[in-house]
């Protein structure tokens, strides 16, 4: 092969061999995006005052949303506390219309009573359990949820700006 043709050869297969590399990982990694199970996820959308128990501890709502694909039991919440290393639960106290877990793409909202406010920066840790089945959770479902591995939503609210953190 004369150097003229071989760097032709070279010229064309080179980048070919680049491009045929970089579709396939980008589709092998699609396919495994795919394949991989569902999990569960939240967001949290507001917070808002409830009432004042004494000049350091206060009641609030918390709304979250389901943004995945599958429906979120959830379990408790609790408010990090760095100084004694501790994570207290505080809620979720539900109203009587509240189930105990959020559909995709539903809103939830539920009261948390005795957080903290002592400084600006609040951190909570929610969590919650994947059901990955059709249809709603039973009260059985609900009750042995805890059972099941958790996910835990960390997020921290802005008492100041009144802003989420996630």
């Amino acid at each position: 092969m004369t150097p003229s043709k071989l760097k032709l050869v070279r010229g064309l297969l080179g980048p070919i061999l680049v491009l045929a590399t970089l579709l396939g990982i980008g589709y092998g990694a699609v396919l495994m995006l795919h394949s991989l199970p569902a999990h569960p996820s939240v967001k949290a959308l507001s917070m808002r005052f409830v009432n004042s128990q004494n000049s350091t501890i206060s009641d609030w709502n918390m709304t979250l949303i389901d943004n995945s694909t599958m429906t979120a039991i959830m379990g408790i919440v609790c408010q990090a506390n760095r100084s004694s290393n501790n994570c207290n639960e505080i809620g979720p106290i539900y109203y009587t219309s509240t189930p105990f877990y959020i559909e995709p793409g539903q809103a939830m909202t539920f009261e948390l009573t005795g957080v903290n406010t002592t400084t600006q920066l609040w951190e909570f840790h929610i969590t919650f359990y994947g059901w990955p089945h059709d249809g709603v959770p039973s009260n059985e479902a609900i009750n042995l949820a805890s059972a099941s591995a958790p996910t835990i939503e960390w997020l921290f609210y802005n008492s100041t700006s009144n802003s989420i953190i996630q």
